[in-house]
This record gives structure tokens, sequence and C-alpha cells, in this order.
């Protein structure tokens, strides 16, 4: 008698014949592949986002970079313009005094010495030497007007000087009142040529301004300085104005004076309201330097 085999050979159960334990095992590996490739895909598509969002990062960066650039050379550019306009006034200015006025002078003393030899039996012929000189005498103090705008001559006497000259030429001229305050510091500050003059035609544009548009009957300056630092206050008492207004386009005049200050590391401040009048600050930066300060020059 054979004995049968107790072992049994079982052949591989198909898909149905699995239990329900295997399946889920399946569907499981199948759904992690799914979700990874699905990472893998957000991950690439994250990543091309990053980049251009990186790229376009260092083009805005290069962008502004640019303007940066491009607003500086423009602000050399208008500091230049400015400077060689100031040189070219100095040169008119020489040439003006140095041909124009003197020969002037000396033509209105050759004839003042005419009138003089003249007789009285001449009547007619003095007339017109006195009308000559008279003629003289407005183009003599035409030019000298002349010169004094294009190169004031009180530069030399001093900050305080120049801008009390200033404002007594402008209440002849205008009408209004001025009153010029300061404290004992700015006499002892060492400017340039270049600071002077700016603060002058600084000034100079901002009376100009008060004389069109204030309506103003007053004009307060005041002059303040420090080691490192020079404070002008121009306060008026006119109809005032709104400095947020856009300005109009033919109107640089504040624009100039901004670039002026802005040349030197300064900057204008410009305070106004409606029946309240206007007021503008300059400060303007000029180093620690004394005028009795052994090796530099006196100005005042």
């Amino acid at each position: 008698m054979v004995t049968q085999s107790s072992g049994r050979h079982h052949a591989p159960l198909s898909q149905h014949e699995m239990g329900p334990r295997d399946g889920r095992a399946y569907a499981t590996d199948s759904g992690s592949d799914a979700q990874e490739r699905a990472m893998l895909r957000l991950t690439h598509e994250q990543m091309m986002v990053n980049q251009a969002l990186v790229e376009k990062i260092f083009a805005c960066e290069r962008a502004e970079s640019a303007l940066r650039a491009s607003e500086q050379q423009l602000h050399d550019l208008l500091a230049h313009q400015l400077a060689t306009r100031e040189d070219e006034r100095k040169r008119i200015s020489r040439e003006l005094h140095d041909s124009l006025a003197q020969n002037l002078l000396a033509l209105r003393i050759d004839i003042v010495m005419l009138h003089q030899h003249t007789t009285k039996r001449h009547y007619r012929l003095r007339d017109r030497i006195g009308a000559a000189l008279d003629n003289v005498d407005i183009t003599l103090r035409t030019v000298k007007g002349l010169l004094g705008e294009l190169r004031p001559s009180c530069l030399e006497l001093g900050l305080q000087a120049t801008v009390d000259m200033e404002l007594r030429k402008f209440t002849r001229a205008s009408g209004i009142a001025c009153e010029l305050s300061g404290s004992p510091a700015v006499d002892a500050l060492a400017l340039g040529e270049e600071e002077l003059l700016t603060i002058y035609r600084v000034l100079q544009e901002c009376l100009n301004n008060v004389f069109r548009h204030s309506l103003a009957s007053r004009v307060n300056v005041r002059l303040d300085g420090s080691t490192d630092r020079l404070t002008m206050r121009i306060v008026d008492n006119g109809i005032g104005f709104d400095p947020t207004t856009p300005r109009k386009p033919s109107s640089f005049g504040l624009l100039d004076l901004h670039e002026r200050l802005t040349a030197h590391g300064g900057e204008l401040v410009v305070k106004g309201a409606h029946t309240h009048g206007t007021e503008v600050v300059v400060n303007i930066p000029i180093g620690p330097r004394l005028r009795n300060e052994p090796g530099r020059p006196a100005i005042g």
C-alpha cells in the first residue's frame, strides 16, 4: 500500500483568489507611486516657478540699479550745467566791468569836461551835452545792475553782509519790509565761494517768488549756524500756497533750488498754508571749519 504524502504543492493563487488583505496592499502600493509621481511633478513645477521668480527679482534689481545710476548721472549733469552757467556769468560780468563799464566811465568824464568848457552862449549845445550825460548815467546804472545780477560784488563781504544787502535792495525795489536776524555763530563759519553763491541764489529766487506771488507785506530771514550746518529760514506773511500742488510744466524755480542744494549735500523744505504765509527752510552742510583756522584765507 502506498501511503499518500501529507505535503501538498499549492499552485499560485490568482488575483481573484487573493484575500482581501493582499488586495489592499497592492492598491496601497499603486497609490503611493501615483502620489510620489504627483509630488515630483509639483516639485519640478515649483522649482521652475521659483527660478522664474529669482530671474525676475534679479531683473528688477538690475533695472533699479540702472535707474539709480541714471538718476545720479542726471543730478551730476544738472550740477555741471549750473556750475557752467555760473562760470559763464562770472566771465560775462568780468568782461562787462573791464570793457563796457570802463569805457562808459571814460566817456562820461569826456562829456563832463566838454560840458564844463562850453559857454553859456551855446545853450543848445549845452542842453545836448547835458542830455548825452544823462543817457550815459542811465546806461552806467543799467550796467551796474546787470553786473550785480550776473555776479554780486557783495559776496566778498561775507554771508550776513551779502544777505543784508540783498534784502535792502529787495525792499527798495518792492516796498516790502524785510528783517534779518541770526546767531553770532554764523560769522565764524568758513563758507566757500560756491556755498555763498548758492545761498545767495536761493535767497534771490525766494524773494522773487514773494514779490510775484505772495502779496506779502513783510519778510523775515534768519540765519543759524553750527559747526557742520547752516540753516536759513525765509518766512513771509502772504497768502501762502499748497506745497503738494503739482508744479506747472513751465515752472522750474523750486526744482532749480533743489538741484543747487543737492549739489552741495543740502536740502530745501517748503512749508505753506493758505492765508498763513510761506516758510522756506534751507539746510546746507559746511564742515567744521572756522574762518580763522590756520592755512585757510579769511572770507568775512
